[in-house]
């Protein structure tokens, strides 16, 4: 055998044996589950290279040799297609589990629920506070016109429209997705066959909505409100004012907790003591039993409600009978007027008898 041969089968050998080394670590790479030292968060930004990604990963103790998982993931040809997100890596996992989820997006998701009867400020108050995003720009979205046009709501702002329920949202998600989400939501469960069932009681759809989220406010329980709704149903046909204190309280920017004769004075367009009919809008976000039930309300000819203080209501067919559930649940005999307290303006405005109503 010729030294040149001998020579070419020496590195052939080499080179064999080295892939054959190289093969095994691969191999035994791909196939062994990497256990994290303690449970890690990783958050990939929007745009974040691969290489650094897998550099990360590695730091962080969830793979080993980010160069074999750089080349793992050309193979698959997926490097450019991991979702931006946090990532959650607590148990031992292969290589090829973690890119599967760095490309499917399995990124940590965190319940937000929103209750029925919030406004939109609330909600976004809420979002806020829940460190899921930005107050200031949930609302400037709620109001975005252009917003607005595209989700094909046609009113002044989001109000009423943004459904009440529990939501997974991603960190980073920007509060737009959460608007679609929501609008989403509510075409889904706010059922054409209510809306057909409104659109009879002569409501068209904003205004089914508009009286949906005074019943949601006034109302004491579900089992209450279709007679709550038949309430207010029956006196839109009588053309009686609605006098429903949500909607004072709505419309004013002073409201700490109690209203007072200059609020329910207030002419302003919310105000159903002043204004007849429905307000211009809904004055909070109602749930589907609202819906439900200002789409089908009670038959009872009720046209007034008191509270008994318990979270149920007294109903009235007529002023008197109103008069004296008032005077039973809200009257009160009142202490005169203090130093610290002068102004009349400023006491609890009530309901006196015969003031319940001046437009019977």
């Amino acid at each position: 055998m010729s030294k040149k041969k001998r020579i070419f089968l020496i590195v052939l050998a080499a080179v064999i044996l080295l892939l054959l080394v190289l093969a095994g670590d691969l191999a035994y790479f791909l196939s062994r589950p990497v256990q994290p030292p303690v449970e890690r968060i990783l958050t990939i930004a929007p745009g974040t290279g691969f290489v650094r990604i897998a550099r990360e990963l590695e730091e962080q103790g969830v793979i080993n040799r980010s160069h074999y998982f750089i080349a793992l993931a050309r193979l698959r040809q997926v490097q450019g297609r991991v979702r931006a997100g946090e990532y959650l890596f607590r148990v031992a996992a292969t290589p090829e589990e973690v890119l599967r989820r760095l490309v499917t997006g399995d990124v940590l998701r965190y319940p937000f629920t929103v209750p029925e009867g919030l406004t939109f400020v609330e909600i976004g108050a809420r979002l806020e506070r829940e460190g899921l995003g930005s107050a200031e720009v949930f609302t400037a979205l709620a109001r975005d016109e252009a917003l607005l046009r595209a989700l094909e709501i046609e009113a002044a702002t989001l109000e009423g429209y943004l459904f009440p329920e529990t939501y997974l949202l991603e960190r980073g998600d920007t509060e737009r997705r959460l608007i679609q989400a929501m609008v989403r939501e509510f075409r889904r469960r706010a059922l054409p066959e209510w809306q057909q069932a409104a659109q009879a009681r002569g409501l068209d759809a904003h205004q089914w909505v508009t009286l949906a989220s005074i019943v949601q406010k006034e109302a004491g329980s579900v089992q209450e409100m279709p007679v709550v709704a038949a309430v207010f149903h029956n006196r839109l046909k009588k053309g009686m004012r609605l006098q429903a204190d949500p909607t004072v309280i709505y419309g004013v920017s002073d409201y700490t907790g109690r209203i007072t004769r200059r609020h329910l004075n207030d002419p302003h367009p919310y105000n159903t003591y002043v204004i007849p009919g429905l307000p211009p809008g809904p004055i909070a976000n109602p749930g589907a039993a609202a819906l439900q039930a200002t789409a089908f309300p009670s038959d009872d000819d009720y046209l007034y409600f008191v509270s008994r203080g318990d979270g149920s209501h007294v109903f009235s067919r007529t002023l008197d009978e109103h008069n004296r559930a008032v005077r039973r649940y809200i009257l009160t005999p009142r202490p005169a007027p203090t130093q610290q307290n002068p102004d009349p303006e400023t006491q609890d405005a009530g309901v006196l008898p015969g003031e319940v109503d001046s437009n019977p």
